[in-house]
């Protein structure tokens, strides 16, 4: 036996669902499930990616703007007028940076003295410090554009303010010691500032995948570099004389290295978004086409599992419904595939059997019909046999009655013409004693006679004992034939009774027989006595009245019954008229009947056979009917189809269900003559 699994509990509360929806639902919640993560990771990714494209597109927003600011450092520094409205222009083209205000408070040179210098280049310093702080240049996540970046950004400011603090002139009052102190500060920044801006450029190179970096700044920022450390030291050279450097060949290094340091920063910030746009692009198109080719797939697979769940559904419920003619199914190679060749050789196989159960069903009834031939053929034999036999008895006994029955006559014109006698029996009792020797042979004539009837009454009731055996053994014989010898029972059961009706009968003749011996003996005593005591004829006249009448009384008794007895007797000629109680021939049959019962649904029931006045059906124990039940049965047969009030009139409990005899209700006589038309032509049917 097959055991079912339980499903894991921690599943249970979504099959609570799933089990409520179909399987193409199942299948658009399981392809949205997993469709909304994959859009959401899409959306978030092509997010951050969109987020890092505008990240670096700042930056480069950064680098355009602190180009002239930087060239206007370098020119502060270089002793040169700076151009203060390209920075200010510069401002004013990036307004998300936020820097006008900055590039506005920016002083002029004014006089060229070293004060107004280095408070403008302070002052474009601290621009270029708000720049990077805007524009998330301090931030830049790469090793190379960071280190680029810091050179710009960091270091050359650095080195221009330096340079410019170093050509200032000591200032009065200042020792000689403060002096060279501030002069060695001065030369050990210029030293780590050229040190920082080597390493920047070796650091970018170093990490970076773009290989015309070092040919593009490496030339620039190495001179630059090597100005600022020479300039460091000079001054560290003439530490002993402190005194202003010149800071030229510093600041116009610098100003070559600036735009090759922006063409660097600016090329690898492209190059970053031009791949990070790539990356969007094909995540994009890789993700889309993904899509496109899940839901192109899902709705391939949606639409080839709805439609095979249809067509196993279809052809389950066909199959269920009895209808297994040809139906699509499912030809994959997959669970669905495999059902629909299931389904395909589950209905061929029902359909061998059913063609099996259908030529059984047609043996069944061509031996049914045989059996119904040869018990009808039984049952005509039968009669015909009772019918002989009953008609030579009748005849033998209707002929002894009838000269029973003169006899009577006879003794009756006897008696009266003895009561006539009796008044002249003094003047003749020669003629009374020739009258008593004719009684006396009379009497000895009816004796004869009631012997003879005797003896026909012993006949019939050994044929009445030998039709009741007749019967006992017909009883026997159709019990062994099971249902085809049913009608046969019946048949059986009323020549037993018409038997036992016979017997009864004879017995009543003998008995009258008897009395009729006893009164013969009587009147012969009587008439011996009258021949005797012919002296005493008058005495005995009056007694010859009396036994006169109550012969006559006797007689009259005695036609009575002999004519009651004839008449039974004669009766028995019908005995075969009355074996056959059916007025319509039952004819066996296989088919189906059905029954609709007020209240109950309806119930299709084989038919065991079938008359013009009825017929006998097995209903299933569930739908068990009662006698006197009162219903309508639908009868098929072939192009006419009768439906026809019916009573439950008897039943019986068989292995297969409940065997129940209906009688049809005959409403009309053109309903009688379908249903004799249908019977007949069922019976002629089954003799074909």
């Amino acid at each position: 036996m097959t055991r079912s699994s339980s499903p894991p509990t921690v599943l249970r509360p979504v099959l609570r669902i799933t089990d409520r929806i179909r399987t193409a639902t199942r299948l658009s919640v399981v392809v949205l499930a997993l469709f909304v993560p994959g859009a959401l990771a899409t959306g978030m990714y092509t997010a951050v990616t969109t987020s890092d494209i505008g990240f670096s597109s700042r930056e480069e927003e950064g680098a355009d703007a602190l180009r002239p600011v930087l060239t206007a450092l370098t020119d502060t520094a270089a002793g040169r007028t700076p151009d203060l409205g390209a920075v200010r222009a510069a401002a004013g083209e990036h307004p998300d940076l936020k820097i006008t205000d900055a590039a506005t408070a920016v002083p002029e040179t004014g006089d060229g003295s070293i004060e107004a210098r280095v408070a403008t280049a302070s002052a474009l310093a601290a621009l270029i410090t708000e720049i990077g702080n805007t524009s998330n240049l301090i931030l830049d996540p790469d090793l190379d554009s960071f280190y680029v970046m810091d050179a710009q950004v960091v270091q050359l400011p650095q080195a221009m303010l330096t340079a410019l603090q170093s050509s200032a002139p000591v200032p009065a009052g200042t020792s000689a010691r403060d002096a060279v102190a501030a002069q060695a500060v001065i030369a050990g920044r210029l030293t780590g500032v050229a040190e920082a801006l080597r390493n920047d450029i070796a650091t970018a190179i170093g990490n970076t995948g773009d290989e015309g970096l070092s040919g593009l700044i490496s030339g620039p920022v190495q001179a630059l570099a090597d100005r600022i450390e020479e300039l460091g030291r000079q001054l560290t050279e003439t530490l002993d004389r402190p005194g202003p450097a010149d800071p030229v060949a510093v600041a116009d290094a610098a100003d070559a290295a600036v735009q090759p340091l922006h063409d660097a920063l600016s090329r690898l910030l492209d190059d970053r978004i031009a791949t990070y746009s790539l990356e969007r692009a094909l995540v994009l198109g890789f993700s889309i086409g993904g899509f496109l080719l899940a839901l192109w797939f899902a709705g391939a697979v949606l639409w080839r599992t709805s439609h095979d769940v249809r067509q196993t559904v279809s052809a389950v419920t066909a199959i269920a419904g009895s209808d297994l003619a040809p139906r699509p199914m499912p030809e994959g190679r997959d669970e669905m595939g495999d059902i629909g060749r299931a389904l395909t050789v589950a209905r061929t196989r029902l359909q061998d059997q059913e063609t099996a159960l259908s030529n059984a069903e047609i043996a069944r009834e061509q031996q049914l019909r045989s059996g119904f031939l040869h018990q009808r053929q039984a049952e005509t034999q039968f009669r015909r046999r009772t019918q002989e036999i009953i008609d030579e008895s009748t005849t033998v006994i209707a002929g002894e009655l009838r000269q029973v029955t003169e006899k009577v006559g006879e003794v009756r014109g006897s008696s009266e013409v003895i009561d006539e006698r009796i008044t002249v029996a003094d003047m003749a009792a020669n003629a009374i004693v020739g009258q008593a020797h004719e009684a006396e042979q009379v009497i000895t004539s009816l004796e004869m006679s009631l012997r003879r009837v005797a003896t026909g009454a012993a006949l019939v009731t050994d044929i009445a004992r030998q039709t009741r055996l007749l019967a006992l053994n017909a009883t026997i014989e159709a019990a062994r034939a099971g249902d085809l010898g049913y009608g046969f029972t019946v048949v059986a059961d009323e020549v037993k009774q018409l038997a036992t009706h016979t017997t009864e009968s004879t017995d009543q003749i003998i008995e009258t027989i008897h009395d009729l011996e006893r009164d013969t003996t009587a009147m012969a005593r009587t008439i011996t006595t009258m021949t005797e005591g012919i002296a005493a004829v008058s005495d005995a006249a009056v007694s010859l009245r009396s036994v006169a009448a109550d012969q006559s009384t006797l007689m009259d008794q005695l036609t009575d019954q002999m004519t009651d007895t004839l008449g039974r007797v004669e009766e028995m000629a019908d005995l075969a008229t009355r074996l056959e109680r059916r007025e319509h021939d039952r004819i066996t049959a296989a088919g189906r009947v059905l029954l609709r019962c007020p209240g109950r649904p309806a119930v299709e029931a084989p038919l065991v056979n079938v008359s013009a006045g009825g017929l006998r059906c097995l209903v299933p124990e569930e739908a068990r009917l009662i006698e006197g039940t009162s219903l309508e049965a639908d009868l098929d047969g072939g192009d006419d189809r009768v439906t026809v009030h019916a009573r439950v009139v008897n039943s019986a409990d068989t292995r297969d269900g409940q065997e129940i005899g209906l009688q049809f209700l005959i409403a009309d006589e053109a309903e009688a003559t379908r249903l004799a038309t249908l019977a007949d032509r069922l019976i002629n049917a089954a003799q074909e």
